[in-house]
């Protein structure tokens, strides 16, 4: 037996079906097929050029016409695909797609990474002198020393061979490598992190070979370093 509700629910759905069929027959209309949009890109920053007074929104790559002083000017926004770390007396450029994070609650440590999706760079200011092999011994019982291994490895920076101490861990399917490299700078030392994680034939990632590359291109030392 129907109750109530449902013979409303009933009776309602028929009263459309019988709207919708008494209805004159139009021409199909024409179906636009959406562009393809990436959803795994973050959307872009919003920008806003102010000259005199006047605004205009800016959108990356699109062209803007903007007066000035009865002029017509066309201009384009263009994002570097890089951005420039130039703190604790180093500079280097990394993607600007990384994520940055910086730790300065210690007024003697400093500590930032620079974060990819599969490679990271720890850069690490310490008061004190600072070995590689050190913090490499510090790190492996972290990770359990069945699972790593420590090995020596090198950096060319500044047309020097840098050496270092490499850290490999594998825990089940999944490996990381830890280069470390350590400098004696003014007031102590520091330390970067390079961060890898290998693909299951224990190969390093694209992301790390072409920051790893990145690094060795445009790493110095500023004049406080």
């Amino acid at each position: 037996m129907l109750t109530r509700k449902t013979a409303l629910t009933a009776a309602f759905v028929m009263a459309l079906t019988a709207g919708a069929v008494a209805e004159p027959a139009s021409a199909p209309a024409s179906v636009v097929a959406p562009v393809a949009v990436d959803e795994t890109v973050e959307p872009s920053d919003n920008f806003k050029l102010v000259i005199d007074g006047q605004e205009v929104r800016l959108v990356p790559e699109k062209p803007f016409e903007v007066t000035v002083k009865g002029e017509k000017l066309q201009g384009l926004l263009q994002v570097e695909p890089l951005k420039t770390f130039n703190y604790g007396g180093i500079s280097l450029q990394y993607p600007r797609h990384f994520t940055f994070e910086a730790d300065l609650s210690d007024k003697d440590v400093s500590l930032w990474n620079l974060s990819g999706s599969n490679c990271v760079l720890m850069i690490q200011l310490y008061p004190a002198e600072m070995d590689h092999k050190i913090m490499a011994q510090m790190l492996q019982p972290r990770f359990g020393e069945k699972n790593s291994t420590v090995s020596d490895c090198t950096l060319p920076l500044k047309g020097n061979e840098t050496k270092g101490s490499k850290l490999t861990t594998t825990i089940g399917d999944s490996s990381i490598t830890q280069e470390i490299y350590s400098f004696k700078v003014s007031g102590g030392s520091l330390l970067l992190i390079l961060q890898d994680t290998l693909s299951l034939e224990g190969k390093s990632s694209e992301e790390g070979r072409k920051f790893r590359q990145l690094l060795i291109d445009t790493f110095s030392f500023s004049a406080s370093g």
